[in-house]
């Protein structure tokens, strides 16, 4: 009889455990002192320069959002800060899976949020959707995230086709005496370049312009001289150049030489870099090229952002406001849920629009897709001028043709 009592008492203090010292669900948000958002990143490997600008973006945004108290929880009845854990990609997409797989069932993460490339971040895409934790992307082209039906990530990237229609867009709108007329283009001899020639002669022909040169170039080229007599044979009046940031200044300085004049130049890729200026100097006027993000675009805290990033790194940046508007969205989200459950996060990102970010106002269709402008900004005096999509305060300038 007593050794039936001992049972029966051990039984009930068990289930005693089981209902009120271990916790499940939702009942973690009153106890909870953090949330913890997990971050894949390139720290080592050949991306580790765009992967450290990415971390630095979302420490910032992160920082900034603790500064205030960090975000309330409704659920929690309180403010909640964030905690960033990140995990090592090598850059590469096996090591992304990977690194997704180390925060979702080592470091129990929350919340996810995107590494630096499209490759890395489909395949860690996989792992969030298997784990069903919500993944933030920011650098993912929106056709490549459609395509995939995510339900657990969110994208906000610009579409790398539709970006490619910017340069007929500016010279639709510019005044009579400044249209381009005889425009050629070169891209690097690699699927890359052959997707973006593509794009540009689909482009051209909806807007009705046609090269008169279409041509492209081996990786690494150290002689440009054979496109530039066949651009100087055309009469051409603008180019697209779509390459390496090498080739783009080592075109650009035997296009000098051999006294190529042009109106207009754009360039993806090979324009963009501050190394670009420095190799180029006053010679990088007027140059435009792709971006992400401008310090100069008027959106809230851009400035301010760039100005930081400046003072720290002594360069600036066409990326870092993408990476710091990613915690901004996040934080708004949990805090629209009430929540920072997962399914509720994705759901108050999916078909919702954020107000206010350094990237402006970001809207996400009801697949969570949301697709960005690609930025043109033009090079001046060292500093990088947003020309397309039109702002106050900045006019195109074009090449003057002596």
């Amino acid at each position: 009889m007593v050794k039936y009592r001992l049972l029966m008492l051990a039984g009930s203090l068990f289930l005693f455990s089981i209902c009120f010292f271990i916790p499940v669900g939702g009942a973690l948000s009153a106890e909870k002192t953090e949330i913890l958002v997990g971050a894949v990143n390139s720290m080592t490997g050949v991306e580790q320069m765009t992967g450290m600008e990415q971390k630095w973006g979302y420490e910032q945004g992160v920082a900034d959002i603790n500064k205030k108290g960090g975000v309330f929880v409704k659920e929690a009845g309180k403010k909640l800060p964030l905690r960033l854990i990140f995990a090592d990609d090598k850059s590469t997409p096996d090591q992304a899976a990977a690194a997704m797989e180390r925060l979702i069932k080592v470091d129990k993460v929350d919340l996810l949020m995107s590494t630096d490339t499209s490759r890395k971040n489909l395949a860690a895409a996989v792992i969030a959707e298997k784990y069903r934790v919500f993944y933030l992307i920011n650098i993912l082209s929106p056709d490549l995230a459609e395509a995939q039906h995510f339900k657990w990530a969110a994208d906000f990237c610009y579409n790398r086709g539709n970006a490619c229609r910017m340069p007929f867009q500016i010279w639709d709108s510019l005044a009579e005496t400044d249209k381009i007329k005889r425009p050629a283009v070169i891209t690097e001899d690699d699927l890359d370049g052959q997707y973006f020639r593509d794009k540009f002669q689909y482009w051209s022909k909806k807007h009705g312009y046609e090269f008169v040169v279409v041509d492209s170039a081996p990786v690494g080229n150290k002689d440009f001289s054979s496109y530039i007599l066949k651009i100087k044979a055309s009469n051409a009046d603008a180019l697209i150049f779509e390459g390496p940031p090498g080739d783009g200044i080592t075109c650009l300085r035997q296009a000098k030489d051999a006294q190529l004049k042009l109106r207009y130049i754009q360039g993806w890729k090979a324009f963009w870099p501050t190394e670009f200026v420095k190799a180029m100097g006053k010679d990088a006027d007027y140059i435009i090229h792709d971006g992400f993000w401008s310090e100069n675009g008027g959106n809230p805290g851009a400035k301010e952002l760039g100005q930081r990033y400046t003072k720290q790194f002594g360069k600036d940046s066409v990326a870092v406001g993408l990476h710091y508007a990613t915690p901004q969205i996040l934080a708004m989200a949990i805090e629209r849920a009430g929540s920072f459950d997962s399914a509720r996060v994705r759901d108050a990102v999916f078909g919702n629009e954020f107000k206010g970010t350094v990237m402006g106002d970001i809207e996400f269709n009801k697949g969570g897709i949301s697709e960005i402008p690609c930025l043109g900004l033009q090079w001046w005096k060292g500093e990088r001028m947003p020309v397309w999509p039109p702002i106050k305060g900045w006019k195109l300038k074009m090449i003057p043709v002596e």
